[in-house]
């Protein structure tokens, strides 16, 4: 069986996009499906000016949350930088690229003829490469690889098909700055082939620079890897997912309660389907089982928070997942506090309250109410006549309740509407009113069970007839 090796190399110029996170989660899946394959990480941290530490920890600490797991060490690009200029000063050694110091002035000059079609080649620079002075030059030039004029180039990627450019199209970019530093498109390609990367999988907004890097490989006689470009994922405007489509990173989303596996679950249905699937709920374990990259869409996917949220709301509900909510209270200022307080009572509100949830910090503002020692009812209008004759009645019945427990006062307010000829929601609607300040919510007696009977009564005794 093929041995793959793959990587994910984010850089750390910003926190963890929800796009780049499906990048990972894709190669994640696919290492796990070839046993003795591995996923290597690296930083991409040779922008010195945008590159942080704070982003870099944002990175790891989204994937590990996530569960995402990889076979090494990090590899900080920025500590191989000798070996890119290496790379560099052996391409210029066998004639495969050349020296250039054409000015700002002169490449934009250039530049705008290519753009007008005044001429048909896309070579920036026509004059330095022939030129044995400026190639005699000790400093004061960049190094720009040696692209063929004539010819075209094939890629056959998994994902996207053949794709084919032609040469003439392709510039002779720049690998090394006036500065001596290591441009992007020198360093992954020298990254990746020191690690043994055979397979790439990354996002179609890179399709283009495989035919640049490409040529990399070949003046070097390295293997060149597979390639997968998955398609980027989109807002439901159309256009790229940013922050105004609401959280995109992905230390936001579990700050807001959002669980792995739902975002897991809704990454990986973005362009992709488990077949013979009643529905789309789908564990990590089978997506392993069943995901074949190949069978991935060429097209851009949008990405539905009301999805997320469909999602989310059926993994926080299950029984085994209550752990991740302790955990999450434990890690929320205000839920901690409540879960000081009183652990079995928040455990309860979330209980009743989860079906109605899409993130966990929504039971913030849902348990405030119940952990309210100030709590008083809003008398913005007066209940029916109908309540008022019997809620002397039904106080009384509460206060006499021995047994505070969920059976025992669901049947005592079954039989006392029954006793008194009304309708559920005359008793009902009020009473979860003078409890928790709004006509709708959980039945009444779930109210009573996360108040308790103290606290219950407290809050009914305050209404005067």
């Amino acid at each position: 069986m093929t041995r793959y090796i793959t990587r994910f190399a984010p850089s750390p110029t910003g926190n963890l996009h929800i796009g780049s996170a499906r990048t990972a989660l894709i190669n994640y899946i696919f290492q796990s499906q070839h046993p003795g394959s591995k996923l290597y990480l690296r930083i991409e941290d040779t922008d010195k000016i945008r590159s942080t530490e704070a982003f870099k920890k944002n990175i790891i600490s989204g994937l590990k949350w996530l569960g995402i797991k990889w076979d090494n060490d990090p590899q900080i690009q920025s500590l191989n930088i000798r070996r890119h200029i290496e790379v560099a000063k052996h391409l210029l050694k066998i004639k495969k690229a050349y020296k250039c110091i054409c000015t700002k002035d002169q490449l934009e000059e250039r530049r705008k003829k290519i753009n007008t079609g005044e001429i048909d080649s896309k070579k920036i620079c026509i004059s330095c490469e022939s030129n044995n002075n400026v190639q005699s030059l000790e400093k004061g030039y960049v190094i720009r690889i040696k692209i063929p004029t004539t010819g075209k180039e094939i890629l056959k990627d998994v994902i996207q098909g053949q794709v084919e450019v032609n040469n003439a199209e392709i510039d002779d970019f720049v690998l090394v700055r006036i500065d001596n530093t290591p441009t992007y498109m020198l360093s992954v390609v020298v990254d990746d082939h020191d690690l043994g990367v055979n397979f790439i999988i990354r996002g179609d907004d890179h399709l283009n620079n495989y035919f640049r890097q490409k040529f990399i490989y070949q003046h070097m006689n390295w293997a060149i890897p597979q390639y997968a470009h998955i398609p980027l994922i989109h807002g439901e405007d159309g256009t790229k997912l940013s922050k105004r489509h609401g959280a995109v990173n992905v230390i936001d989303l579990k700050n807001d309660g959002y669980l792995p596996s739902a975002i897991i679950n809704n990454l990986i249905l973005l362009g992709w389907s488990p077949k013979n699937q009643e529905n789309e709920v789908v564990e990590i374990s089978d997506i392993i089982s069943q995901f074949e990259i190949k069978n991935l869409s060429k097209s851009a996917s949008i990405f539905n928070y009301t999805k997320l949220d469909f999602f989310n709301n059926y993994f926080l509900r299950i029984e085994s997942n209550i752990k991740l909510f302790e955990e999450y209270c434990r890690s929320n200022s205000k839920l901690k506090e409540f879960l000081d307080l009183d652990k079995e009572k928040l455990f309860r509100v979330f209980s009743v309250y989860k079906k109605d949830i899409s993130k966990y910090i929504e039971i913030i503002n849902i348990a405030d109410i119940y952990f309210s020692k100030n709590f008083s009812k809003n008398y913005d209008e007066n209940f029916q006549d109908d309540f008022n004759k019997v809620y002397s009645n039904f106080l009384e019945l509460i206060i006499n309740i021995n047994k505070w427990e969920y059976d025992i006062i669901n049947l005592e307010i079954k039989e006392f509407i029954k006793k008194n000829n009304i309708k559920f929601p005359v008793l009902g609607k009020p009473v979860r009113y003078l409890l928790t300040n709004n006509y709708n919510g959980p039945s009444i007696t779930d109210i009573f069970m996360i108040l308790g009977k103290s606290v219950s009564i407290e809050r009914l005794k305050r209404y005067k007839i």
